[in-house]
């Protein structure tokens, strides 16, 4: 019996390996992102300025990518982007892969190239004026079919390339047939949610033969069920954000918030081979004890959005560049686990360009809310602590010590529980530090204190206040109301706590326009601060507050650090 199911199973994963669909089998104990096979040499796509170009451009990007997950060997696309850092990244992934770069094609050219290679086949036929889930049909259809992304009105152009049709989806929509039809050849490890009327992505979908879709309903409920948990949600889907990403962290399913995210195809490439440099981190030995008055810390939102980092945010002076972050010690939340996977040149941009004094929070390991990790798959304490270990893993080859997260209930009995997992299996922590999903202060400075497996004690602070603009909540507000709170605090036995920044808040200094965001409006109420509180990073804040708490066992652990 023992060795049918063996034979079974290896039939299996051949069929796997086969379809150049990822399994777990596929990849390292730490990972749940997909692994990209390694080209021989890179091309650069240079697309028209129209999203039909693009989604052509996406497509052969993708097959190229695809073909090379079957076994071939042969070119991978990078497609030529303005913005962001993009061509920051193309420039760092040629020097860490050694990859050479053999030509610069337009999509027309590049599918000549491509049809005489035999990686495109034909093409599968949509219309982007229709706006509707038949063109992530169609994307299904170019990864099972090896076609092409066309739309209507580049089919002549298409024809004249000597391409056939390989399937008109225009009629096409998603249904649970069509579903059931499908999905047996698709991924079972990966979700792509891409918006019908852009591109991106849709290379990473074809390269990895990821069911496409977009909206929240019974099929997507559905699809949840299917991929496996642990394993990554491409995009960003439609509608109110709770309720798009409760249905998948009730799965088990980690969200990434990668909707505007490009050439993830080849970013990826030989991410499993990489090594990462460590981040900047706070020694606690430097810390002078001696200082015993109040502390507060400024810790900014959204870095779970691996879109928004991958963009211009390492180079944008109101984030990550702004002068100010030093001074202030501003903290970042950020997404560098889920970057090491998917895209390891973002990451050595952000690890070259960290400011002194600031510290880097890794957020989740991705967005879902912990208390509702995977409440709807059998065995959830195991789910949420296999994942705490891949992030234990990743949070120690990246130096980043303090874990944050964003909670539906920060003072639920499932966070807590949530908490003590986290705490352990994921070692070395600092700390943890916990906002909730409206309010972000919900917790109003509270600390929880769990052990790890060493007995050690570790705080889980939550947001006392957020900088956030035009909002009335307690705690909440402009830089000068935030100051006021920090300087006649309702409980003057605090001496601990921290302000969430709400990164998309714009404020105008002293209420005179032009208007601004991030970094800045932090300098302004920390400016407004009195003598009675000084502004630590968050690491620091961590320290003190475990110094006070457990003196005896925090100076333990400080001296078996050095």
């Amino acid at each position: 019996m023992r060795s049918q199911q063996l034979f079974l199973h290896t039939l299996l994963l051949s069929v796997y390996l086969f379809t150049g669909i990822a399994t777990n089998a596929q990849q390292q104990i730490d990972t749940w992102w997909p692994v990209q096979a390694k080209p021989r040499a890179i091309v650069v796509c240079e697309p028209a300025g129209h999203v039909r170009d693009m989604n052509l451009a996406q497509s052969l990007a993708g097959l190229a990518a695809l073909s090379l997950n079957e076994g071939k060997k042969g070119e991978a696309v990078w497609i030529k982007h303005e913005r962001g850092l993009y061509e920051t990244y193309y420039r760092q992934l040629l020097k860490r892969t050694g990859l050479k770069q053999t030509a610069s094609l337009s999509t027309w050219d590049l599918v000549k190239r491509f049809r005489k290679q035999g990686i495109v086949q034909g093409y599968i036929l949509y219309d982007i004026q229709q706006a509707d889930n038949h063109i992530n049909v169609a994307t299904v259809y170019a990864s099972l079919l090896h076609g092409v992304l066309i739309d209507v009105k580049q089919e002549a152009k298409a024809k004249a390339a000597g391409l056939s049709l390989l399937q008109d989806a225009r009629k096409l929509n998603w249904t649970d047939s069509l579903y059931d039809q499908l999905s047996p050849r698709l991924n079972d490890s990966l979700i792509v949610i891409a918006q019908p009327g852009y591109p991106n992505n849709r290379d990473y979908a074809i390269a990895h033969r990821a069911m496409v879709y977009y909206g929240v309903d019974s099929l997507f409920n559905r699809v949840l069920k299917r991929i496996r948990p642990l394993s990554p949600v491409i995009g960003w889907n439609k509608g109110d954000e709770f309720k798009q990403i409760a249905p998948c962290t009730r799965e088990g399913l980690i969200n990434t918030a990668s909707d505007w995210c490009m050439n993830l195809a080849v970013l990826s490439i030989d991410a499993d081979k990489f090594t990462p440099k460590q981040l900047v981190k706070l020694d606690p030995a430097t810390i002078n004890w001696k200082d015993t008055g109040r502390f507060h810390s400024f810790v900014m939102s959204d870095g779970d959005n691996m879109q928004w980092t991958m963009g211009h945010f390492l180079d944008d002076k109101e984030y990550w560049s702004n002068p100010t972050v030093s001074s202030t010690r501003l903290s970042f939340t950020s997404c560098v686990l889920n970057l090491t996977q998917a895209a390891p040149d973002v990451y050595e941009e952000l690890r070259r360009t960290q400011q002194p004094h600031s510290t880097v929070v890794e957020y989740g390991g991705g967005y879902y809310y912990p208390d509702l990790f995977a409440i709807d798959r059998p065995g959830r304490d195991s789910l949420l602590r296999e994942y705490a270990a891949r992030i234990n893993s990743r949070m120690k080859s990246t130096g980043t010590t303090v874990f944050g997260f964003i909670c539906k209930n920060v003072n639920s009995k499932d966070a807590q529980r949530a908490y003590q997992l986290y705490a352990e299996e994921i070692e070395g922590l600092t700390g943890m530090i916990a906002v909730q999903y409206s309010p972000y202060n919900g917790g109003q400075g509270k600390i929880y204190w769990v052990k790890n497996k060493k007995g050690v004690e570790i705080p889980v602070v939550t947001a006392h206040y957020q900088l956030w603009a035009n909002l009335t909540k307690k705690g909440s507000g402009d830089p000068a109301t935030v100051a006021s709170l920090i300087n006649q605090p309702e409980d003057k036995k605090i001496r601990f706590d921290w302000t969430i920044v709400h990164a998309w808040s714009k404020f105008s200094k002293d209420a005179t326009p032009p208007a601004t965001r991030g970094a800045e409006p932090v300098k302004w109420c920390v400016d407004k601060l009195d003598n009675t509180a000084t502004v630590v990073n968050i690491e620091e804040l961590l320290w003190r507050i475990r110094m006070e708490h457990n003196p005896e066992q925090t100076q333990k652990v400080i001296k078996e650090k050095l």
